[in-house]
C-alpha cells in the first residue's frame, strides 16, 4: 500500500455496484482507490466511516481496465470474526463495536448527490484512508449533523459528496460542505440601483432565499450610498449561478418603463372606451398595465406600466385619445330622476351602448346628489344623436300607479299569483308591484303599462263595489270567546257568512278583528261578533264555598238537581271541581242577573243541605260495633230512624273503628249520644296518663311500632298515644275500655320498666305459611305463651322484607323458653299427616285448570300441603290431603269453600262488538285477568278464528252470582268508543308530526288510536279509545286548529318569493366558507336562500316574507357589486400546487388572503383550464404582491418536487440495454476453512502433538479480535 492512493470513479462500474455491501449500514462509506506504480488497474477499498467518526478498512475492489469487470474480495477472517472463549465481564454494547447496529434509513430521509471540480476543492492534498483534512471535515460534520456522507475521488480530482439524512439536516450538512471543502471567490456586479429592490424583495425574502439556493453571500450597498456595486462571495457555481439570476433580474428591470398620462376626470371614459373595449385592447395589444383612478379619487394620473417599446405605444394612443378630446362640447338635460336608472341601463349598459354608438358620453348624477340634470360631453355634431338616444332610453320604460287598498292586493293577486296572471297575460313585459302605501305600480314599455293600467283599475273598482272590509274592537282578553271552543264559533261564522275573519296574534296584543268578503256577509259577520261580544261583557263569574260532601247531594241523582237549576237559568254554567282535587270551590258564570240569582239559590241550598248535613264521628271499640249494629242490623236501623241521622259503619276487614253519623246538627248530637251511651254501658271507657321516660320510649318505636300494636290488639283496642318524637314529655295516654286500659298501663309500665332493666331480644325462623297456625285462632295459642312465659311474640307484617323472622321480647330467662316452645310447634307443623275428603269429579277440571292455578294457591296459603286428585278415567271423588295437621285442616276447609262456590257459580253473556276484542285481550290478556283476579270471575270470549264460524259477540262470565254482574259492568267500560273531528287537510301534516312524531304523543298521552287518511281524500280524523280519553284527544286536537288558523296568515306571507341572476363565479362567495356567509343571511333576514348547483345556473330564488326577500337580495347585490369594484388579476399556477397553497383545512390558503388583502379563488374541479387561478383585492398593489408570493412559493414547490424525484432507485432510471452492458461483478472470499490444505500439519496439528507455537492468541479458534 506504499503506492499513492487515488479516489477513482470507473465509468463501466454499475451505479448502485458500491450500495451491495452497504445497503442496511447506518454507517457511511468512503472509497479510495489506489494502484501500484507498475499497472494502471485500480483497486478501491471500501472504508466505512461510522456515526462516531471511527473509520474501519473492510473490503477491497479490482477493476480491470480491459473488461470493466469488477472483483470484490471479502476476508473471511475480518467479515466473520472469531467469537470469544469466554463471555467478557461486561458485554460491548451495539455502539462499542458496531458489529450489529445497521439500523434503516427511516422514511423521511433524503439523498442529496453533488460534486466538487478538482480546482474548486480548498484542500487538495493527498492521503489514504480517512486522514485527509477532507475527510475529517466530512466526519466532523456527519458527527454533528447526525447525517451520513460518502466521499468519492475520481481519476481527474473531482469529488463526489453524498448526503443522507433527514431533509433540513442533509441540506445543513450539504451547506456546510460546499463552505468548508470548496474553494471561496467573489464577485462584483454593477446593477442600477432603482433594480436593487427587485432583488431584495419584501423584506429581503427574495435575497435571503438567493443566498440560501446559491450558497453565496450578496453584499447589496445601501440605498441612501452614491454605490450601486453588489459583491458575491461563495463557491464559483454558486457566484455565476447567483449572477446570472442578479443580472436576468437588472436585465428585464432595464426593459420595463412607466408612464403617466394627465386626463381629465370627465374624459376618462373616452380612455376606456365603450364596454372597457379601448382599455382592453391598449393592455392585450401592447401587453402592459394601465392604472385609471377610480372617479371618487381626487387623481387624475393614468400610469402605463409595462416593457418600454409597449408602454411608449400605449401611452402614445391614450395621449391621442386625450388630445383629441381636449375640447368637448357639453349640453345638459332635464329628465327625471325615476327616469336615470332606464338610461343607465343594466350593468351601465345604457351609457356604453350611447358612448358607442354617438361616441358621446353620459353622466348621470348620483343618487345622494337629487339632481335631474344629464350631462353629455363630446363633439358637437355628435351631441344632437346623443341627446335622442337619452331620450329614447328615458322614454322606453314608463311607471304608473293605481290607487287600491292594501286589503284588495290578495284578491288581485289570488292563489299563487293565479288571478294576475289571468288579469294581465303578458306579465313578463310589464312589472306589476304591490305597495303597501295602497298603491299598485305597474313599470314597463308605455303600451304594455296603459293595457295593464286599465285592466287592473277595472278590476279594482269592480271589487271595491262588491267588497267590502271592517274591523271591529274587540278586547284582545274576549278574542278566545269569539273563537270559541277548538273554534267552533268563528268556523260557524265563516261558514253561514262566507268571509274572511282575521283574528290578531295573542303576541301583538292587537283589539282589531278584521272581516272581509262580500258586503253583506260582512255586514252580518260583524254583527254576530259584537253579538258574542256584547254577550262576554254582561257576563259574570262568581265563586261560591261549597263543602265537597254536600256536591253530590246539590247535583242530585243522575244531575237532576243541577239541571234543574241550569234549565232555570239557562244562561248560566256551573262547574263543579273533581272529587279528586278535594276543592270546595265551585264557579258561576254567565248573565250577570242570573249568576246572582244563581248564587243566592247555591247559597241556600248550601246551608240546608249543610244544617240537614251535619256530620260527626264516634270512635267505637270493634268488641262492641256487634252490639251497636244488632242482630240483623236491627238496633243500628232503629237509631237511625229515632235520630232521622245517617250512620255509616266501617267497612268490614277495616281496622277503622269509627262510625260516622250525618243529618241535623241537632239529631247527629242526639245519634252520637245515644252511641256513645251505648258503649258506655257496654264497657266502662276510661282513660289514664303514665310516665314513661324519653329514651325507653324510643325502644317502643322499634320495627315499625309492632309492640304498641301488638299491645293495643291485646288490650281489646285500646289507643295508645306517645308523645312525639321531637316533644320532651315523658306522658303516654292510653283510652278504651276501664279494664282494657288498666290491664295496658300495667303492660307499658312493666315493659317500661323490663326495657330499663334487664329486657332482652330474640329470633325464631318459621315459613310464613306456618304462621297463622302458630297465632292459633284469635291469637289464643301466641297469648298462652305470652301469659306463660311474660314475653311478647311480633310476627312480620305484610309488606315486610323478612317474611320468615319472628321477634321475641321478654326477660332473658322467659325469652329462650318461648322460643324452644315456637321451635317445637314448627317441628310439630313440619311433621305429615294424610287425610281424604270428597269432592265431585265435575269440579275436577275446574282445579286443574291452568296448570292447576287453584291447587297451588291452596298449597301455598297452607304450608306447602300435598294435595292428590284422581287420575283422569277414575271414578273416585276422593281427593288426599297431605301434611302437618293443622295445615291439612286448613286446606280442607278452603277447597270446600271453593266447591261451594262451583256450585251456586252462573254464567252471563253480556254483548261487545268483535272488532274491540282483540283490543281488550291485548298484552296477553291483562285488563282480562285484572277483572278475572278482582271479582274472581271466568270470562271467555268467542273464538271467532275457526273456519266457517260466525262472527259472535257474546262474551261469557262465570263466577259467583253476585259478582258476575259487577264484573259485567267493570267489562263494558273497556269498551273503546270512536269519534270523527274534521281537520282541514293542509293540517294533516303537522298532526302527524316528523316522522309521526306528533301523532304518536297524542295516542301515548291520551291512550287512544288517531286514524289520520293517508290520501289527503278526507277532513275526517277519526280518535278510537275510552269515552274519557277520547274526549281529552279531540280538545288537544281542537286546540291546535286554533293554533294553525292563527298562524295561516303568516304562513302565507312567508310563501312569497323572488329570483336574482348571479354569475356563477360569485356563488362561491355568497355561500361562504362551510356555508357561513349563507347561513347568516338567511338569520338576519328570516329567509329561505336556494342557490343552484347545476353549472351555468345563475338564478338565485329567495323565499319569505317580501320584505325580508328584497331587503336580502339588496344585501347580496350589494356583496356582488363590491366584488365586482376589486382589482382581479388571473394567473396561471400549476395545479399542482393548489393542494400546498390551501393547506390543511384551507388554513394556508386564509393566512394568505388575510395576510395580502385579496380574495384567492381557485378552478373548480373538472375545470377547463385547471392551472387558472383568480386574485381579486381592492388594492392593486396587494394584488401585486400577493401574485409574487404565490409565484415564488409554486418555483420553490416545484423545484423541491424535482429534487424528491431526482435520486430515485438506479433500477427505476435505468433502460434495457443499459442493463444488459454493466460490468459483470465478481464476488471473491480469502482465508475461508474451506479454503485451507488439508494436507498441511500446520494448519491442522495432530492430536495431542506439541505446538511450537506460541500460546493461542486471544480470542479462541477463530482468530483474534476484529479491532474497530
Amino acid at each position: 500500500m506504499a503506492s499513492s492512493s487515488n479516489k477513482i470513479t470507473h465509468p463501466r462500474m454499475p451505479v448502485d455496484w458500491l450500495k451491495i455491501k452497504n445497503r442496511d449500514a447506518t454507517d457511511r462509506i468512503d472509497c479510495l482507490a489506489h494502484g501500484t506504480p507498475d499497472t494502471d488497474q485500480p483497486t478501491l477499498l471500501i472504508t466505512r466511516i461510522m456515526d462516531n467518526g471511527h473509520t474501519e478498512e473492510t473490503n477491497t475492489v479490482e477493476v480491470d481496465p480491459a473488461t470493466g469487470g469488477v472483483v470484490m474480495s471479502f476476508s473471511y477472517a475480518s467479515d466473520f470474526p472469531t467469537l470469544p472463549e469466554a463471555a467478557p465481564a461486561t458485554a460491548p454494547t451495539a455502539k462499542q463495536t458496531n458489529v450489529w447496529h445497521r439500523s434503516n434509513l427511516s422514511k423521511a430521509d433524503v439523498t442529496i448527490t453533488f460534486r466538487l471540480a478538482s480546482d474548486e476543492r480548498s484542500n487538495k492534498v493527498k492521503s489514504f484512508g480517512n486522514t485527509s483534512e477532507e475527510s475529517k471535515k466530512a466526519q466532523q460534520i456527519a458527527s454533528q449533523t447526525k447525517t451520513r456522507i460518502e466521499l468519492s475521488e475520481s481519476k481527474d480530482g473531482e469529488l463526489t459528496v453524498v448526503v443522507k439524512g433527514e431533509r433540513a439536516k442533509a441540506e445543513e450538512a450539504r451547506a456546510r460542505i460546499v463552505r468548508d471543502l470548496q474553494t471561496q471567490a467573489s464577485r462584483e456586479l454593477d446593477i442600477p440601483k432603482e433594480h436593487h429592490g427587485r432583488l431584495i424583495g419584501k423584506e429581503g425574502a427574495l435575497l435571503r432565499s438567493l443566498e440560501a439556493d446559491t450558497n453565496c453571500r450578496i453584499q447589496i450597498p445601501a440605498r441612501d450610498g452614491p454605490s450601486s456595486i453588489i459583491t458575491i462571495t461563495g463557491p464559483r457555481e454558486g457566484i455565476q449561478r447567483a449572477a446570472a439570476h442578479i443580472l436576468a433580474v437588472s436585465e428585464r428591470e432595464a426593459k420595463l418603463a412607466t408612464e403617466h398620462i394627465v386626463c381629465p376626470k370627465n374624459l376618462v371614459p373616452f380612455v376606456r372606451g365603450p364596454f372597457n373595449e379601448t382599455y382592453d385592447s391598449l393592455t392585450l395589444e401592447h401587453g402592459v398595465k394601465i392604472n385609471i383612478p377610480p372617479s371618487h379619487v381626487a387623481n387624475e394620473v393614468i400610469s402605463v406600466t409595462g416593457e418600454k417599446e409597449g408602454v411608449f405605444r400605449a401611452a402614445a394612443e391614450i395621449r391621442k385619445i386625450v388630445e383629441s378630446k381636449k375640447n368637448p362640447s357639453t349640453i345638459q338635460v332635464q329628465v327625471a330622476r325615476t327616469q336615470h336608472r332606464y338610461i343607465i341601463g343594466q350593468g351601465r349598459s345604457g351609457i356604453h351602448e350611447i358612448l358607442r354608438n354617438a361616441r358621446v358620453v353620459v353622466e348621470v348624477p348620483s343618487e345622494e346628489s337629487g339632481s335631474d340634470q344629464i350631462t353629455l360631453i363630446g363633439d358637437a355634431q355628435d351631441l344632437a344623436g346623443a341627446l335622442q338616444l337619452v331620450i329614447e332610453r328615458a322614454s322606453s320604460v314608463v311607471t304608473q300607479s293605481i290607487a287600491a287598498p292594501n286589503w284588495l292586493h290578495k284578491h288581485l293577486i289570488g292563489p299563487k299569483g293565479s288571478t294576475l296572471s289571468a288579469l294581465v297575460p303578458n306579465r313578463e313585459k310589464v312589472q306589476i308591484e304591490f305597495d303597501d302605501s295602497n298603491h299598485i305600480f305597474i313599470e314597463g314599455a308605455p303600451v304594455e303599462v296603459k293595457a295593464a293600467h286599465e285592466i287592473l283599475a277595472k278590476e279594482v273598482a269592480r271589487l271595491q263595489i262588491e267588497l267590502a272590509i271592517e274591523k271591529v274592537k274587540v278586547h284582545p282578553s274576549l278574542h278566545r270567546h269569539v273563537i270559541g271552543r277548538g273554534g267552533s264559533l268563528i268556523s260557524k261564522i265563516k261558514e253561514q257568512t262566507g268571509v274572511q275573519v282575521t283574528i290578531p296574534n295573542e303576541e301583538t296584543n292587537s283589539d282589531e278583528i278584521v272581516v272581509e268578503g262580500k258586503k253583506d256577509g260582512v255586514k252580518k259577520a260583524v254583527a254576530e261578533i259584537r253579538a258574542i261580544v256584547t254577550k262576554i261583557e254582561n257576563e259574570k263569574s262568581r265563586d261560591i264555598i261549597i263543602p265537597q260532601r254536600l256536591h253530590k247531594l246539590i247535583i242530585g241523582s243522575k244531575g237532576s238537581g243541577v239541571q234543574a237549576i241550569r234549565d232555570s237559568y239557562p244562561n248560566v254554567s256551573i262547574g263543579f271541581p273533581d272529587a279528586k282535587s278535594k276543592s270546595d270551590v265551585v264557579n258561576i258564570r254567565g248573565d250577570k242577573a242570573e249568576v246572582d240569582a244563581v248564587f243566592k239559590k247555591l247559597t241556600t241550598l248550601s246551608k240546608e243541605y249543610a244544617e240537614n248535613n251535619y256530620q260527626e264521628t264516634v270512635a267505637i271499640f270493634k268488641e262492641f260495633l256487634k252490639h251497636i249494629v244488632g242482630k240483623g242490623g236491627a238496633s243500628i236501623r232503629k237509631l237511625r230512624d229515632e235520630t232521622e241521622t245517617r250512620i255509616d259503619l266501617p267497612e268490614a276487614g277495616s281496622d277503622d273503628g269509627k262510625i260516622t253519623v250525618t243529618g241535623k246538627q241537632a239529631n247527629v248530637e242526639k245519634a252520637v249520644a245515644q252511641l256513645n251511651k251505648i258503649q258506655e254501658e257496654l264497657a266502662n271507657v276510661a282513660e289514664e296518663t303514665i310516665e314513661i321516660p324519653t329514651k325507653v320510649q324510643a325502644r317502643f318505636f322499634g320495627n315499625g311500632r309492632r309492640l304498641i300494636a301488638d299491645i293495643e290488639e291485646e288490650c281489646g283496642g285500646v289507643h295508645i298515644r306517645f308523645p312525639s318524637e321531637k316533644s320532651e314529655s315523658t306522658k303516654v295516654s292510653i283510652r278504651g275500655p276501664a279494664g282494657d286500659v288498666t290491664k295496658a298501663v300495667a303492660l307499658l309500665s312493666a315493659l317500661a320498666k323490663d326495657k330499663e332493666e334487664n329486657y332482652v331480644e330474640d329470633t325464631v325462623k318459621a315459613k310464613p305459611e306456618f304462621h297463622r297456625f302458630l297465632i292459633g285462632k284469635g291469637g289464643s295459642k301466641i297469648a298462652k305463651l305470652r301469659d306463660t312465659l311474660n314475653v311478647r311474640i311480633m310476627f312480620p307484617k305484610e309488606g315486610e322484607a323478612e317474611k320468615e323472622i319472628i321477634h321475641l321480647l321478654g326477660k332473658k330467662d322467659d325469652v329462650p323458653k318461648a322460643k324452644a316452645a315456637l321451635e317445637e310447634a314448627i317441628k310439630q307443623l313440619s311433621e305429615t299427616t294424610d287425610i281424604k275428603i270428597q269432592v265431585d269429579p265435575k269440579y275436577y277440571k275446574n282445579f286443574l285448570a291452568h296448570g292447576a292455578t287453584v291447587v297451588k294457591m291452596i298449597q301455598e296459603q297452607n304450608g306447602g300441603v300435598v294435595i292428590s286428585f284422581p287420575k283422569n278415567g277414575s271414578d273416585s271423588d276422593e281427593v288426599s290431603i297431605r301434611g302437618s295437621k293443622q295445615c291439612v285442616e286448613a286446606a280442607k276447609a278452603r277447597i270446600e269453600d271453593i266447591v261451594d262456590d262451583y256450585e251456586k257459580q252462573i254464567t252471563s253473556t253480556v254483548a261487545i262488538p268483535t272488532q274491540f276484542h282483540r283490543g281488550l285481550l291485548a298484552g296477553r290478556g291483562a285488563k282480562i285477568h285484572e277483572l278475572q283476579s278482582k271479582f274472581n270471575v271466568s270470562i271467555r270470549f268467542p273464538n271467532n278464528r275457526e273456519e266457517g264460524a260466525e262472527g259472535s259477540d257474546q262474551v261469557s262470565v262465570s263466577g259467583r252470582d253476585t259478582k258476575v254482574e259487577e264484573a259485567k259492568e267493570a267489562l263494558l267500560a273497556l269498551v273503546p268508543i270512536s269519534k270523527v273531528i274534521q281537520l282541514p287537510i293542509d293540517m294533516h301534516r303537522s298532526i302527524i308530526g316528523r316522522g309521526g312524531e306528533t301523532v304518536r304523543k297524542l295516542m301515548q298521552d291520551y291512550d287512544v288510536n288517531i286514524s289520520i287518511p293517508k290520501d289527503n281524500s278526507s277532513e275526517d280524523i277519526t280518535v278510537t279509545g275510552q269515552v274519557a280519553n277520547v274526549d281529552q284527544a279531540l280538545e288537544a286536537l281542537r286546540e291546535k286548529l286554533v293554533e294553525y288558523e292563527a298562524l295561516a296568515e303568516d304562513r302565507k306571507l312567508k310563501q312569497w318569493s323572488m329570483t336574482i341572476n348571479v354569475p356563477t363565479d360569485y356563488h362561491q362567495k355568497i355561500i361562504g366558507q362551510r356555508g357561513q356567509t349563507i347561513t347568516a343571511l338567511k338569520e338576519k333576514f328570516g329567509v329561505i336562500i336556494n342557490v343552484p348547483r347545476e353549472e351555468g345556473n345563475e338564478a338565485i330564488t329567495i323565499q319569505g316574507y317580501e320584505e325580508k326577500a328584497n331587503a336580502c337580495a339588496a344585501e347580496i347585490e350589494n356583496m356582488i357589486s363590491e366584488l365586482r369594484s376589486m382589482f382581479t388579476q388571473e394567473i396561471s399556477l400549476d395545479a399542482r400546487y393548489h393542494p400546498r397553497l390551501i393547506g390543511q383545512r384551507g388554513r394556508n390558503l386564509k393566512k394568505v388572503m388575510e395576510d395580502f388583502r385579496v380574495e384567492i379563488r381557485l378552478p373548480r374541479q373538472g375545470a377547463e383550464d385547471p392551472n387558472l387561478v383568480i386574485v381579486a383585492g381592492k388594492d392593486e398593489n396587494d394584488v401585486y404582491d400577493c401574485i409574487d408570493f404565490l409565484r415564488g412559493e409554486e418555483e420553490e414547490f416545484l423545484l423541491d418536487n424535482v429534487e424528491r424525484t431526482q435520486y430515485l432507485s438506479p433500477r427505476h432510471q435505468e433502460t434495457n440495454n443499459s442493463r444488459q452492458h454493466q460490468a459483470p461483478v465478481t464476488v471473491q472470499m480469502k482465508g475461508a476453512p474451506w479454503q485451507l490444505d488439508i494436507g498441511s500439519s500446520e494448519q491442522f496439528p495432530d492430536m495431542g502433538a506439541e505446538s511450537g507455537a506460541s500460546a493461542t492468541a486471544v480470542g479462541g479458534a477463530w482468530g483474534s479480535s476484529r479491532r474497530w
